[in-house]
Formats: C-alpha cells, sequence, structure tokens
C-alpha cells in the first residue's frame, strides 16, 4: 500500500475544543535578510523600474531563488510593494531625523533638501523610488496611490509640525498657514526629484530651494 501524504507528514496534534488539529512539515529556515534583500530590491527596481525589472533579474541580482521569492512575497508586484513600503519608511526615518534638528529653521530645511539633492544627483542615479513609481504605476496602480497618497500626508505632516514649533519660536510669522506651507514643501520636494533625475544640475536644483525657502518670510 503507498504511503499517503499524512503518514509522509512530521505530525504535531493540538486539541481545541476537541478537534484535533494534524500539523505537517516544518516551517523552512528562510536563507536571506528580508531587510537586506528589500533593501537590494529596492535599488534594481530604482535602477530599472517596474515594467522593465523581470523576476529572473532580481532572483540573479539578489542571490536568492525563485522559489524562496516566491514563499516570502508572492509575485513581483507584491515584492515591490514590499520594497517600495521599505524604501518609504527609510525616508521618512531620514526626513524626521534632519527636521529634529534645534538649528533654525531655513538651515535645517535647506539642510534636507540639499541632501535629497545629493542622492538624486549622484552619479548614475536613478532618482526617487516613490516619484518615479508615481509617474509609472500610479495612474492604474490604487495601491501604489494609496501608498503615495499615505507618504504624502506623513511628510506634510512633519514639515507642518516643524513649522509650527518655528513659528512658536519667532522664527516664521504666525501669519503663515503651517499645512498649506508644508505641502507646498512636499510638491518642490517631487519636483526636485524629476528634475534632478532629469538634469542633474544641482546649482539650478540649489536655486529652486532658496525661492522656495523664500515663502518662509
Amino acid at each position: 500500500m503507498g504511503t499517503d501524504r499524512s503518514s509522509r507528514c512530521k505530525r504535531k496534534r493540538l486539541d481545541y475544543s476537541g478537534t484535533c488539529v494534524l500539523l505537517c512539515g516544518v516551517a523552512r529556515t528562510k536563507e536571506f535578510d528580508e531587510t537586506e534583500v528589500l533593501d537590494h530590491a529596492l535599488e534594481v527596481f530604482r535602477l530599472r523600474g517596474f515594467k522593465h525589472t523581470s523576476f529572473d533579474d532580481l532572483t540573479r541580482e539578489l542571490g536568492v531563488s525563485r522559489q524562496s521569492l516566491y514563499d516570502t512575497y508572492g509575485d513581483k508586484n507584491a515584492l515591490f510593494h514590499s520594497a517600495l513600503r521599505r524604501y518609504l519608511e527609510r525616508g521618512l526615518e531620514f526626513m524626521s531625523r534632519k527636521l529634529e534638528d534645534a538649528s533654525p529653521i531655513r538651515e535645517v530645511l535647506a539642510g534636507m533638501f540639499e541632501g535629497l539633492n545629493a542622492g538624486n544627483c549622484g552619479k548614475a542615479s536613478p532618482g526617487c523610488l516613490m516619484v518615479n513609481s508615481m509617474v509609472e504605476l500610479a495612474p492604474h496602480d490604487a495601491e501604489i496611490r494609496v501608498l503615495a497618497l499615505g507618504h504624502a500626508r506623513a511628510v506634510e505632516g512633519l514639515l507642518a509640525s516643524r513649522i509650527g514649533a518655528a513659528q512658536r519660536k519667532g522664527e516664521i510669522g504666525k501669519d503663515k498657514d503651517p499645512v498649506a506651507l508644508s505641502r507646498f514643501l512636499y510638491h518642490t520636494l517631487l519636483g526636485l526629484s524629476v528634475a534632478s533625475r532629469a538634469f542633474g544640475e544641482r546649482d539650478s536644483l540649489r536655486d529652486s530651494v532658496r525661492l522656495a525657502l523664500q515663502t518662509l518670510d
């Protein structure tokens, strides 16, 4: 008689209200660090874009087997969304650290813009993954739109909080609307990200930042 599936499984019985549950097998030990894989994956997507990155590209670049990626993330779309969320988390952490600086707000914001421009204008930089994704995918991907909107509100919240603190210190007039200013500055960030990828001219980007910060006067 052939051996059935249950006899081949490692058995462990648990009783829940008189119901016997059979658990088969033991979860596989992951062969990779998920955080490292996501950090690497987001750079692959950032360089090539979603549409031009195949699953074969990912397995080759990440050094992880196809089955392991499927088991952990599912398909390419799910992996991309996980990588994008990781990218956005890193971006918010960077911005939060910058805005925690107690220096005058114009210096803080100028340093934040400079740091972002430096990252986007580096040699062969593929630009901002969020902006690239918004342009490539948001028009027809509802989940990307939700992520983009959530990220926008989070960034605007950080900026509005910092602007409010600056107003209480007398660095910015109290007649200024922190929400409107934060939204304008976020839109400036988006525009700079696009311009940095298209042209990479850091001097002209600095001029734009200088003019943008005049809205605080």
